[in-house]
């Protein structure tokens, strides 16, 4: 007797488990639950390293890289070079003035007013930037040293290098030729100009 109630309170148990208590007469079984499609992550776009602002070079900076160009073209030691067309290869100068100057710009009205004066051939500016932005990248700057090994990376034989510095209320832009097979200089200049 006592196992057949053991098992009938058993029964009434585990039957009470699977008895809807809410599935009163009338009333509607719940809809069943439809598991959510899996959403794709959003997509991230990695943000673009924020350049400093740049900004044209002023009348200022345009006549001095002018002035440097002319002064490098007239140079005894460069005229000796120019007959045998050697590669050069102008770095945009370093910007120590803590002012947004594009000296990239600097660099190309140089590269044009020397190009049009002499018989030298450049190294493509668009393979000096990329060249120039990965050393920057992985030394934080650039120094004499990775300044050679670009040049020797580029093909140039002679390398025109140099800053671009305040003083008061003017530019200064010093710059200096070196050959690139012996490390000599071979010739150097300093010009300034009005901001």
């Amino acid at each position: 007797m006592k196992m057949r109630l053991l098992m009938l309170a058993t029964a009434l148990l585990l039957g009470g488990c699977s008895v809807n208590p809410y599935n009163w007469p009338g009333s509607e079984s719940p809809a069943p639950v439809k598991p959510a499609k899996p959403t794709p992550p959003p997509v991230v776009k990695p943000a673009k390293p924020q350049q400093p602002e740049s900004v044209k070079p002023s009348q200022s900076t345009a006549t001095l890289a002018q002035a440097m160009a002319d002064s490098f073209v007239q140079a005894p030691e460069v005229r000796q070079l120019a007959p045998s067309a050697p590669v050069l290869l102008l770095t945009p100068p370093q910007n120590g003035t803590g002012e947004p100057v594009d000296t990239r710009l600097m660099a190309d009205i140089m590269r044009k007013r020397i190009a049009a004066q002499a018989g030298f051939r450049f190294v493509d500016s668009g393979q000096v930037a990329a060249i120039t932005s990965q050393l920057e990248y992985q030394q934080g700057g650039m120094n004499p040293a990775s300044l050679v090994r670009l040049g020797r990376q580029s093909g140039a034989g002679l390398m025109l290098y140099g800053d671009l510095a305040r003083e008061g209320g003017r530019y200064r832009l010093s710059m200096s030729l070196m050959d690139l097979r012996s490390g000599e200089l071979l010739w150097n200049g300093s010009r300034a100009a009005g901001r």
